[in-house]
């Protein structure tokens, strides 16, 4: 029987709806999935030695800067052990967050960093709050840099400073300030650098403690931020401020109106 030309491209049309329902759709399928899998998080987090963290991550910031040199420190060497998802990462994007993302001054790159490795690794969102938290707390009270480099890119007697915030803009203007060196100058740099090795290096502590089964460790917050939100925060009457940074490193002046910050109130993170 000889088939009509219009009959023959219905045929031929339910031909290629038979292939995509039944060959060709679970190919498709399995590709679909396997990309799905590796998009997925938490990933398996490895034990690591913080030195050695520090020691790469030091190095990594000359390449990429603060968040690069936080996130590829960590999650480079995991690629190196045991290949597939960490190796597909692109840790090439994490360069955007250098300066307080695109030198803007905002959250501290090297704290950005931490952040996205402790997303990457934490299984709940009450897990990656407590454990970033404490990166943060950390940062904020801590005279930094106190890393000393194995090999050092410039060798200097590093002055330190404490930060008081997360945030790069005052995190580099107390340290410029403590050292007399100016901001973006080779001792700039090089003080960037340790700070992101310290990060780093106190990233992999945090989360070494979490697998390990560890308490974790007690910090408390900045006096000033419970007594602020006592007012401010989301529990207050003013209900205006929703924030877990020192508030003293911005808010340096009040007005005679308002009331003392000295008084007592909760502190909470």
């Amino acid at each position: 029987m000889q088939l009509t030309r219009r009959e023959a491209f219905s045929a031929a049309g339910i031909a290629a709806g038979v292939c995509i329902l039944s060959s060709c759709a679970p190919a498709e399928r399995k590709s679909t999935q396997s990309e799905t899998g590796r998009d997925m998080v938490p990933w398996p987090y490895h034990e690591l030695d913080p030195e050695t963290t520090a020691e790469r991550a030091y190095h990594y910031h000359y390449d990429g800067h603060c968040m690069y040199g936080v996130f590829k420190g960590i999650v480079w060497q995991l690629a190196e052990r045991y290949g597939e998802p960490y190796r597909s990462f692109p840790c090439s994007m994490m360069t955007y967050g250098a300066g307080g993302v695109a030198s803007w001054g905002s959250l501290c790159g090297a704290l950005n960093g931490a952040a996205a490795v402790i997303a990457l690794f934490a299984s709940a969102r009450e897990q990656q709050v407590s454990l970033t938290s404490q990166v943060f707390l950390w940062y904020e009270q801590a005279e930094l840099p106190v890393y000393v480099p194995v090999r050092p890119r410039l060798d200097m007697p590093m002055p330190g400073s404490v930060a008081r915030s997360v945030l790069c803009h005052p995190s580099v203007a107390l340290w410029s300030k403590a050292s007399g060196y100016p901001v973006a100058g080779k001792e700039h740099m090089e003080r960037c650098a340790r700070l992101t090795a310290d990060t780093a290096r106190r990233t992999v502590i945090v989360l070494n403690e979490r697998v390990s089964g560890q308490a974790p460790r007690s910090m408390i917050a900045d006096p000033q931020v419970g007594r602020c939100n006592a007012c401010h925060g989301r529990d207050g009457e003013q209900k205006d401020v929703l924030g877990r940074m020192a508030c003293g490193s911005c808010h340096t002046s009040l007005s005679d109106r308002h009331p003392d910050t000295l008084a007592t109130a909760p502190n909470s993170l």
